[in-house]
């Protein structure tokens, strides 16, 4: 019986912190500053995540062997 209670207690105290936050980040303009940089932040990452396996195949077919040869003039 007291876990239900406490885990309802949680749930009211969660939804009212929630419902104070949302206004807040939206109308001031810190606020609207952190969440647009959050959203640019995750759609870099985003970003970077999906382009990860084209990076990964393009500089494999990049990458020469002649590099490693200690003859190669180009090299150094």
């Amino acid at each position: 019986m007291t876990t239900l209670t406490i885990t309802r207690r949680n749930k009211l105290v969660l939804s009212v912190s929630a419902s104070m936050l949302a206004p807040a980040l939206l109308f001031s303009p810190v606020g609207r500053g952190s969440v647009v940089s959050a959203f640019d932040w995750f759609a870099q990452n985003v970003d970077a995540v999906t382009e990860f396996p084209c990076k990964i195949v393009t500089d494999i077919r990049h990458f020469s062997l002649d590099r490693l040869d200690p003859t190669c003039p180009q090299c150094f």
